[in-house]
Parts: structure tokens; C-alpha cells; sequence
């Protein structure tokens, strides 16, 4: 059996799951099928069976972390995603440098793009930039929301079934 996989993801509410779910479904349906639509703090995370202390170090930082509104505005892309683009990243981009500061054993993606990634949220995976770019995605009205918890999750990254979630985490509790 493979390791399980580890990440902290803020999941996108219903409002914003009416629109991204559509396109993960047609555009990156094997994702979609592991992880709603969502946005990564921190991926991977913990090993499994070092989760239970991992949740509660993040539990200690997410209580002095107060809830944030994140607007959605927009498309952007990677070489061969696309994705809907906070307005604002910075309270994103402060929330995953203090995590990373809490585990640093723990790299953003791997290390694979530095230390603080792009947040984004992922509706489309394509073979290529130029099948990405053949791609005209819907417009849609800004999207705000409230974050106000993170959840830890945990599954098998290569295959089609769905990541769980381990723990609910509240901020500023």
C-alpha cells in the first residue's frame, strides 16, 4: 500500500464551489475526484501517523491567527493549471510562512516552488501550455469569503480516490 499523503487546505465554501467545481469536473477531473476545490497551505504535511501531534502544534498557531475574508477575482495560470486568483494573497501568503515557520521539516510543495508558492485555487490541469491556452474559461463575478478554519487532510496522491479529512482546525479560537 502506498504512504498516505498529508496537506492543510482552506476548502472553498458552496458559493465558490458552484463555479470551480464545473470546471475541475471537465478540466481536471482526477483531482477533482481526490480534493474539492481548495486552496494548499501546506502540502505535503506530516506523516500520518505523526498527525495527531502535528495538529495539535497547528491548532496552538491557528488560535492566535484571526478569520480573513479571501475575493476570488479571476483566472491565472502556471505553464500547464489554471486557476482562480485571490485579489489579495497576502493573508494567504502569511498564513502558509507561518505555518511553514512552525514546520519547517515540512517544505511547500517539496520545495519545488520556493517557500511561499502562489495560492491559488486549481479548476484546470491540461496536457500542455497550449492546450491550456486553446481553453476559454467563464467569466464570474468576484467571489468573497470568510476563512475561519483550516482542515488537515490525508490520502493516497496517486490514485483516484478521495483524500479525507483527519482534522478541522479553528482559527483564532
Amino acid at each position: 500500500m502506498s504512504e498516505l499523503d498529508t496537506g492543510i487546505v482552506i476548502f472553498a465554501p458552496h458559493e465558490v464551489q458552484a463555479h470551480a467545481a464545473p470546471l475541475m469536473r471537465r478540466y481536471a477531473p482526477d483531482d477533482f475526484v481526490r480534493v474539492p476545490p481548495h486552496i494548499t497551505i501546506l502540502y505535503p504535511f506530516a506523516l500520518f501517523r505523526e498527525l495527531d501531534a502535528a495538529c495539535k502544534k497547528l491548532a496552538a498557531l491557528c488560535a492566535d491567527v484571526a478569520p480573513f475574508d479571501i475575493t476570488l477575482q479571476g483566472y491565472n495560470h502556471f505553464s500547464q493549471i489554471a486557476y482562480l486568483q485571490p485579489a489579495d494573497p497576502q493573508p494567504i501568503e502569511a498564513l502558509c510562512q507561518r505555518v511553514f515557520a512552525v514546520f519547517p521539516e515540512y517544505p511547500p510543495y517539496g520545495g519545488a516552488h520556493g517557500s511561499t508558492p502562489t495560492p491559488h485555487m486549481t479548476v484546470g490541469i491540461f496536457e500542455s501550455a497550449a492546450e491550456r491556452e486553446a481553453v476559454t474559461l467563464p467569466d464570474y463575478a468576484p467571489i468573497t469569503f470568510r476563512v475561519e478554519r483550516l482542515h488537515v487532510i490525508y490520502g493516497i496522491d496517486d490514485v483516484a480516490l478521495p483524500f479525507l479529512t483527519y482534522a478541522v482546525i479553528p482559527l483564532g479560537a
